[in-house]
């Protein structure tokens, strides 16, 4: 464990946070004296308070070399911990690329949300062929797909999620979500088992393997 006074100012500046909810201000101050490796190490191997802190300051500026770190943290005995995990993965899975990149991310999200699922795929469509390396492009494109009924295609695109971030969980359970549709229902089981090792706390996941491994008896 790193020696207690490494995490005993990141503390103070969360419990501040606590009580003046000003993340920007939590922002700055951690920002200026912590670097992402301590981050990083605090995450796994601070206390719970110090873990909380570190995972929450990856959030919101750590990189996505940090990625294992926090998938990592979703195991974590502490429920907080798992919770702000989940959030910081998604909040740098959606910027993990070029402030452009990520700004026409952004669009192609607004346009699933209006069900435009059409443009959506389009837009994505040229953000992949643009950004081939960015992950969350392909997540959200297999999302419209799956919207659109189209199971082969967000299926494929869900494998290219994971081949760039094999610690994608929303792409695991898209997978097997698709798997499902299609009738591959061995597949599905064998996704989710695996989401659920990435998400070991999660009772929504456990019940579906339970399900699953049920109707196969």
């Amino acid at each position: 464990m790193l020696e207690p006074r490494i995490g005993s100012l990141l503390v103070q500046y969360y419990e501040t946070f606590l009580l003046d909810q000003d993340i920007e201000k939590f922002r700055r101050h951690v920002s200026a004296r912590y670097t992402e490796g301590t981050l990083a190490r605090l995450v796994e191997s601070g206390t719970m308070q110090a873990r909380r802190a570190a995972v929450l300051s990856l959030g919101l500026f750590g990189g996505f070399e940090n990625n294992a770190t926090l998938a990592r943290a979703l195991s974590d005995e502490d429920a907080t911990v798992r919770s702000l995990a989940d959030h910081a993965l998604w909040t740098i899975w959606l910027r993990a690329d070029t402030p452009e990149n990520n700004a026409t991310l952004e669009r192609v999200r607004d346009l699933i949300a209006h069900r435009l699922l059409d443009q959506a795929v389009e837009l994505a469509t040229r953000l992949v062929e643009r950004a081939p390396g960015f992950a969350e492009a392909y997540n959200q494109r297999a999302i419209a797909h799956y919207f659109w009924g189209q199971f082969e295609e967000s299926a494929a695109d869900c494998c290219r999620v994971l081949q760039l971030n094999p610690y994608h969980f929303g792409a695991l359970s898209g997978l097997a979500k698709c798997q499902l549709r299609l009738g591959r229902r061995q597949e599905a089981l064998e996704n989710y088992r695996r989401a659920l090792e990435l998400q070991p706390h999660s009772e929504g996941l456990r019940k579906v393997v339970a399900a699953l491994e049920a109707e196969g008896k």
